[in-house]
């Protein structure tokens, strides 16, 4: 059963390294700054059907991501009193700077479908920047991924 798989793994591996994050990514993003607060960027999340968006800082680079991990983790800070931002005040409404990841995983326009699933599955990561001359050109996020894989899938084994 293994060795008839096999060719139809092989081409679904090839299709894969041919699918581009050019190919499937989504163009007009949706980004913040680090000085927006947790609640608005909850609301944009919530209405833009999105989990997370890319920080932008000066010259339009990218200093970080807010995901909806952030989120809980400072929901729960919340409830349990443990929100201090600055070191010095209680923040009720916190800014994306408080909570974002700085340590980003970016892809270029060329990175194929192949290795995104493999950086989203090794890093955990559920939205990918791409960018091309440190500049943010789109951005490729998990149902984009499933889309497209599945369509392959369907291609090659139905």
């Amino acid at each position: 059963m293994a060795e008839v798989l096999k060719p139809k793994q092989n081409e679904l591996t090839k299709r894969l390294k041919s699918i581009k994050a050019k190919d499937i990514m989504t163009k007009d993003v949706i980004t913040t700054t680090e000085n927006a607060t947790l609640s608005d960027i909850s609301h944009i999340m919530i209405k833009s059907r999105i989990s997370g968006l890319p920080v932008i800082g000066k010259k339009s680079k990218i200093v970080g991501m807010i995901t909806a991990a952030d989120l809980f983790m400072v929901m729960d800070m919340i409830k349990s009193g443990d929100v201090v931002e600055n070191h010095e005040t209680p923040a009720a409404t916190p800014t994306v700077k408080f909570a974002m990841s700085t340590e980003v995983t970016k892809i270029r326009r060329n990175t194929s479908l192949d290795e995104i699933i493999v950086l989203m599955k090794y890093r955990n990561a559920h939205t990918l920047p791409v960018v091309e001359e440190n500049k943010l050109v789109g951005v490729v996020g998990r149902r984009d991924v499933f889309k497209n894989f599945y369509a392959a899938m369907k291609d090659i084994y139905l």
